[in-house]
């Protein structure tokens, strides 16, 4: 696979500075989002592996199984009641990423299924 330079140091600090400053993807101007994805981290991704030159099918799969499993994971975690067990934490998947989908192989919330 290819390379790709990286610009000037000046442009590269300007693009941090002006990123620092951004506050976040969403809501705009909360500096401690900065760091915060949430939903935005898929296309994210996705341009990245097209600029590493390794976005394909296989990758998109592999994206878009780690999306059903964010999805998954927080749904419930948003079903657990603030200061309890965080149960959520101990669901295991089985990734099927040719199905951009996943098994439960244990979960203490739900019982096993396929989605």
């Amino acid at each position: 696979v290819g390379s790709v330079p990286l610009p000037p140091l000046q442009e590269r600090l300007a693009a941090a500075e002006r990123d620092a400053e951004s506050g976040g993807p969403d809501p705009q101007g909360r500096m401690q989002d900065t760091h915060y994805l949430g939903s935005h981290q898929w296309d994210y991704l996705r341009g990245l592996a097209r600029m590493a030159g390794v976005y394909d099918t296989v990758m998109e799969n592999r994206i878009a199984t780690n999306k059903a499993i964010y999805d998954r994971s927080g749904k419930e975690r948003k079903g657990m009641a603030p200061g309890g067990e965080d149960l959520y934490r101990e669901t295991r998947f089985r990734r099927i990423d040719e199905e951009r989908s996943y098994e439960i192989l244990h979960s203490k919330i739900k019982p096993k299924e396929k989605v």
